[in-house]
């Protein structure tokens, strides 16, 4: 499956969930689900010749068509590449011819202090404006240096989002290498340029928002959770006298592998201690319970793997950075109701479409997780169910 349908996929799953979840209406949560996987596995037979003939196509229209002046969220300014890069290098040029020439007279000055031909007190006013010239000149070149590296970074960033109207700067920093400070810094650099007019960042500066409609979005959504965390500061003064979800050591993490994938490795122990923090809330009679141990055991079924074959970790961030959340949202949901004592027939008929949403969520990470390992010829299935009988044999259940 293309990355970009496991991300089109996953929002419509995760958007199903955070509707039903802010209106507290269950009736339709798994029919949606259903439905967003039924259309990623029909993507995923046709994948392949889709993309073939999607690149004959783009590559027939880039040799032979003329290219329109299309324009994305990103790219709303257009920005002269080639000139920048120019403006960029003449800054270099001309400030290395500067410290060339400044450089000589300060060597001409040292040399002739030096056999005392002058002396400090009769140069020190042209070796100061030497100096300061000197110093102009290095700042011409770091200035052409941060220029032409912002215009490179403007259109790598550029290209990396493509036509959403946001992007996240931990995507920008796993897809560049570079670290999260550095990728802010740029952006903020790019709004200075004015290449960036209508972007923002949150609050966190970890989300970039290229248009008014998203930043506007942004703002309803922040005012809906600070009013939520309100009336829910109550509920949660009270339950801040409940156990902590138990710890338990899943797998150790090699320091030898790489950083993204201990990242992953390390986000994977957090989220198997979510799930089992939600099963402990819920009791070992109740069905919900035994779809969570599945859960848990597929999911570090897959953590183990990652270990096993870390070239796989960037398409399972891509993954993970939809269909976890969208689990966790969906069990915090079922905890809640499970909470209220009021409206008993309309709370048990959104639990079973919770139960049946979860059921629909497990089928999806095998059948999902199987197209992103089938190179390695892993039986996710097989050992999923390996890994629960351990888990149970061992006590860990």
């Amino acid at each position: 499956m293309d990355n970009k349908d496991i991300f089109k996929y996953g929002e419509e799953i995760l958007h199903s969930i955070n509707k039903a979840a802010e209106t507290g209406n269950f009736s339709n949560l798994s029919d949606d689900v259903r439905r967003s996987i039924s259309g990623a596995a029909t993507s995923l037979g046709s994948s392949l010749s889709s993309e073939i003939r999607n690149s004959v196509k783009s590559g027939l229209q880039n040799a032979f068509s003329p290219k329109d002046d299309q324009r994305t969220p990103f790219f709303a300014v257009k920005v002269n590449k080639y000139s920048t890069n120019i403006s960029g290098m003449i800054k270099i040029i001309i400030g290395s011819l500067i410290d060339f020439i400044m450089g000589i007279l300060i060597f001409g000055c040292i040399v002739s202090m030096s056999d005392g031909t002058s002396s400090l007190k009769t140069d020190l006013g042209p070796l100061i404006f030497v100096v300061l010239a000197f110093a102009g000149g290095l700042s011409l070149i770091l200035s052409g240096k941060k220029k032409r590296a912002l215009v490179k970074d403007f259109f790598y960033f550029g290209n990396i989002i493509g036509n959403r109207a946001y992007g996240t700067v931990k995507e920008l920093a796993d897809r560049t290498g570079r670290a999260p400070e550095y990728i802010i810094r740029q952006i903020k650099r790019m709004k200075q340029q004015g290449w960036l007019p209508y972007a923002s960042l949150d609050k966190a500066e970890t989300t970039l928002m290229l248009t008014d409609e998203v930043y506007k979005e942004y703002l309803r959504s922040t005012a809906y959770a600070e009013q939520h965390q309100q009336e829910e500061a109550p509920q949660q003064q009270n339950a801040s006298t409940d156990e902590e979800p138990e710890k338990v050591d899943y797998y150790t993490i090699d320091p030898k592998l790489p950083k993204d994938v201990q990242d992953i490795l390390k986000e994977g122990i957090e989220y198997l201690h979510k799930i089992r923090y939600f099963n402990d809330l819920i009791p070992d009679t109740e069905t919900m319970s035994d779809k969570l141990y599945t859960l848990e055991a597929t999911a570090l079924s897959i953590f183990k793997k990652l270990k096993e074959t870390p070239d796989i970790a960037g398409d399972l961030r891509k993954f993970m950075a939809y269909y976890l959340p969208t689990t966790e949202k969906l069990l915090q949901s079922y905890v809640n109701l499970r909470k209220q004592s009021q409206s008993i027939e309309n709370i048990a008929n959104a639990q079973k479409e919770i139960e049946e949403a979860t059921d629909v969520i497990n089928d999806a990470f095998v059948k999902l997780l199987n197209q992103l390992f089938e190179s390695t010829s892993w039986d996710i299935a097989s050992d999923i169910s390996v890994m629960k009988t351990m888990m149970k044999q061992d006590a860990l259940l």
